[in-house]
């Protein structure tokens, strides 16, 4: 078994850490794309809970972002999941989007808002697509969240510096924050339903 446990990879890794794991690895996608995807995989009922859950998570994230995955990045990704995964399911709700620290500039960072929320479209839409030729059961997002993800994917990245604009930015973020707990959960409750029934 590849992952003993949930809380086997507790520390989510920083989005420098990421950029470093995908320069590495050749790649040049905004670790926020990364990351948005992969949420918007575990929104569409994938789990990295097990090696064979965790494969097929790689391999949709591949054709979601158009990436090959493969080395010490696969590794990183694995604990890059897990690690959300555990972050949406804290009774705290530490989970955040992987994004630039806040000291970067505000350019960077709406970039990255935008790169987070177009990756998660892709992940989700990409996932919906390969649990629905599975006949596997979907979760459903809301068309509403949907549209204002979209929206968000849109952000003028060029908005000047200032603090109504950093609210903003804090407000979106917050946003994004609580729709991927919510539709992750949502699903997680779907696959658990799924799996009682085929127990039953």
């Amino acid at each position: 078994m590849l992952f003993d446990a949930l809380g086997a990879f507790e520390d989510m890794p920083h989005w420098e850490e990421a950029a470093d794991s995908l320069f590495n690895a050749g790649l040049t996608i905004n670790p926020s794309a990364l990351h948005g995807g992969m949420v918007g995989l575990l929104a569409a009922g994938f789990s990295p809970r097990t090696e064979q859950h965790f494969s097929s998570t790689v391999a949709a994230l591949e054709k979601a972002l158009a990436v090959e995955l493969t080395g010490d990045l696969v590794d990183f990704i694995s604990r890059l999941s897990l690690a959300t995964l555990s972050a949406i399911e804290d009774a705290d709700y530490t989970f955040q989007p992987m994004l630039p620290p806040d000291d970067d500039a505000l350019e960077e960072r709406l970039l990255s808002v935008s790169e987070w929320s177009t990756g998660f479209l892709s992940g989700f839409t990409q996932g919906i697509t390969i649990r629905e030729a599975a006949g596997q059961p979907v979760a459903g997002l809301t068309a509403e969240a949907l549209k204002d993800i979209a929206a968000i994917a849109q952000v003028d990245t060029e908005e000047s510096d200032s603090e109504t604009a950093e609210r903003q930015l804090d407000d979106i973020i917050e946003y994004l924050r609580f729709a991927a707990i919510n539709t992750v959960m949502e699903a997680q409750a779907l696959q658990e339903t799924d799996l009682e029934d085929h127990q039953s």
